[in-house]
């Protein structure tokens, strides 16, 4: 009965950092030149003199349009960096703005899964220099949206890009966690036992 119980739980664990895509549905690729219009179009707002965005009378109602096309706290993000609402009004904060996807110019896309795309773009802007821009696309809620957004931008004076550092640790301690709870219950199982005999 105990090598049941702990064959059980080996399989299982073996089993939490398998993905059994069998019965997702394939959706596609993500419309990558529609999302980055509705993006460019919602970062670049035209401001009047004093910054102040006419387009959308509150910040919630800008924050509605961002999470039209893209997760939550992405849409936090961008507006929290970009944007202020003061007395009523939406303002643009003046900064230098994100980096755009230049549709024209190559750029990979690859399918992480059935509801996951991640696309790559490298580049040369005048007063940033070399980039890196990567895009991740989800599909949630019946369409796709921007799941993140970042661009890694070149530069020797910083020192250059940091080493990738990513690692199995995470993995690797909860494999380690769940071997010592079956040894623990394989303990326990035979303490029992040689108390009851």
């Amino acid at each position: 009965m105990l090598k049941k119980l702990v064959v059980a739980v080996l399989f299982l664990v073996t089993l939490t950092g398998m993905q059994v895509s069998v019965f997702a549905e394939n959706h596609g690729e993500p419309p990558v030149k529609e999302l980055e219009q509705q993006f460019s179009d919602l970062i670049y707002l035209e401001p009047a003199e004093d910054y102040e965005v006419k387009q959308y009378e509150s910040l919630d109602q800008l924050e509605e349009a961002y999470k039209s096309i893209m997760v939550w706290p992405l849409a936090d993000h961008y507006l929290d960096t970009y944007f202020k609402e003061e007395n009523g009004n939406v303002y643009l904060i003046p900064t230098e703005g994100p980096i755009r996807l230049n549709p024209d110019e190559d750029y990979t896309l690859e399918r992480i899964s059935n509801d996951k795309y991640e696309l790559t773009q490298e580049g040369k802007n005048p007063l940033r220099g070399e980039y890196t821009l990567t895009i991740t696309y989800s599909y949630e809620a019946g369409k796709w949206v921007f799941g993140d957004r970042m661009d890694i931008v070149s530069s020797t004076e910083n020192g250059g890009e940091l080493p990738d550092t990513a690692s199995s640790l995470p993995n690797a301690m909860a494999f380690g966690g769940a071997v010592m709870a079956v040894g623990a219950l394989m303990l326990f199982s035979r303490r029992k036992s040689s108390f009851t005999n």
